[in-house]
């Protein structure tokens, strides 16, 4: 799914007695080394603007949060200009952000205190940015203001303006608690994220962005979070992260984003007695892959192989959902009837016992499944919610009603099992229709506490399947793209991209 940069031109109109002749404005500038454009890969198509930032692995870049958040596919190419890329192209592999930022984004009216954000990339042949391009900037936190600054960024529009980097000198001035604000135009949509930077220093004191989303770059008006100690805060996040392999190397390859949009089914567990979970993908055409979990903890390299289990064209083609239960396997199968696994290796599945014979009421009614533990819970198509205690135990003879009927579960498009919370009971995550996703915290005794992990948004509405795994969450989107969220807490920590999309 290929989401497109926003081009945003953060300005005002002039101050009443300002002769605009006065007004600095952008020229184009020489291309710097650690100032570089975003894109979604292609970097003659920038939506944005970044920096290097000075750290200790080389690898952090700073832009603005709303360039960033949410979109999955980002790339930083230092010193492009006229569809060159000097340094090459550098995938971003976690974003960082204040936490704040997920429900106070509002940069067109108020303002948001919280656009910035900071990109972990992915090394090149075992170099990180900063040792490629010998230049980064310092991260420069409660400037004194007024400052005389210099504004750097790329235009999106190529139309008008050169491919090339503009620049623009300025003063720098307080604007309430939160921002600060510079008098220059020629700043249009693409500057977004763009460092502002004391001048004559490689001093970064802000990113555009914060206030005064899409007006046009004859307003002299720009703004920028001021860099504060809840700025250096999200920055020491990222630079504590560790170091990603280079070159997409994942461990385990898991193929292409073409072959992955037709993953239907997915569940993960420990089966095989690896360190990290495995997985288990059953395909559109019937074929089911054991995906064997990696042998460090490192979730860079969730995976070191795959089995066949069965192949295309099997029974499995009526297979209608599955999910893990204790180290075995559920199946639910288009006939109605329901089935667990007391074990799967990459022999196969052993154990088999036949938990209701086909029947109406689980073909034509039963929605959603997932695994919590030793529970096996069920979404049906009316709304109720239900949990099946120890089924290896009591197969389907000790059923709970979590939700009634008619209630809002009729909106909820996956769940699965894991165990994020620290509680050692079993979680339930829920993708809504809308887009937001849900924890739900220790359900064995009932639904228990409800965490919203994201927000009603358009983006997650794309998230075709998603499985728990251990304490990550596994997403495979409509694009074929394939995400992992390692040590998912309450929240989203961060996203490894293990397939690229379609």
């Amino acid at each position: 799914m290929v989401r497109t940069f926003a081009a945003v031109a953060l300005v005002v109109a002039l101050l009443p007695g300002t002769a605009a002749a006065a007004t600095p404005k952008s020229a184009v500038t020489s291309p710097r080394p650690e100032i570089g454009a975003l894109s979604e890969g292609n970097p003659s198509k920038h939506g944005c603007s970044a920096s290097i930032v000075e750290s200790p692995k080389g690898n952090i870049v700073a832009t603005a949060a709303h360039c960033v958040y949410g979109r999955r596919n980002v790339f930083f190419t230092p010193g492009y200009h006229d569809g060159q890329a000097p340094y090459g192209t550098w995938r971003a592999v976690a974003t960082y952000v204040d936490e704040r930022w997920k429900t106070n984004n509002d940069i067109d009216g108020a303002g948001s205190p919280y656009d910035f954000a900071f990109l972990v990339l992915e090394p090149h042949n075992g170099r990180n940015v900063a040792e490629v391009t010998g230049s980064a900037l310092r991260l420069k936190i409660d400037t004194p203001l007024p400052a005389a600054m210099t504004v750097v960024g790329y235009p999106s529009d190529t139309n008008t303006y050169q491919d090339k980097p503009y620049a623009c000198d300025s003063t720098s001035s307080r604007d309430g608690a939160s921002w600060q604000t510079l008098q220059c135009t020629g700043i249009p949509g693409g500057f977004s994220g763009g460092p502002w930077m004391n001048r004559g220093t490689k001093e970064l004191i802000g990113v555009i962005g914060g206030k005064g989303q899409n007006l046009p770059a004859s307003d002299p008006r720009n703004y920028s979070v001021r860099f504060d100690a809840t700025v250096k805060a999200v920055y020491d996040k990222a630079v504590a992260a560790a170091v990603p392999p280079g070159n997409g190397n994942l461990g385990y390859p898991l193929g292409s984003g073409a072959t992955w949009k037709h993953a239907d089914l997915i569940t993960s567990g420990d089966f095989t007695g690896a360190q990290q979970p495995d997985t288990i993908v059953k395909w559109s055409d019937g074929e089911v892959t054991l995906y064997r979990g990696g042998d460090t903890s490192d979730p860079q390299k969730p995976y070191s192989g795959e089995t066949r289990l069965a192949a295309p064209k099997s029974i499995w083609s009526h297979a209608k959902a599955i999910a893990t239960v204790n180290r075995g396997l559920a199946v639910t199968w288009s006939d109605g009837e329901v089935t667990y696994y007391s074990s799967v290796t990459e022999n196969g599945f052993g154990g088999e016992t036949q938990l209701s014979a086909p029947n109406a009421l689980w073909r034509d009614h039963a929605q959603l499944l997932a695994g919590v533990g030793r529970d096996l819970v069920v979404v049906w198509n009316d709304g109720e919610v239900t949990r099946y205690n120890d089924i290896a135990g009591n197969r389907l003879g000790n059923e709970t009603q979590l939700a009634a009927p008619k209630s809002v579960w009729t909106h909820a498009r996956s769940i699965s099992g894991g165990f994020y919370t620290g509680s050692g009971a079993a979680d339930l995550l829920v993708r809504w229709s809308d887009g937001e996703f849900t924890l739900y915290a220790d359900v064995a005794g009932g639904l228990g506490q409800e965490h919203r992990l994201q927000a009603p948004n358009d983006l997650w509405t794309h998230a075709t399947v998603v499985s728990g795994r251990g304490n990550s969450v596994l997403v495979r989107w409509s694009d074929g793209e394939v995400s992992l969220y390692p040590s998912v807490t309450t929240s989203l920590q961060r996203e490894i991209q293990l397939v690229l999309p379609d």
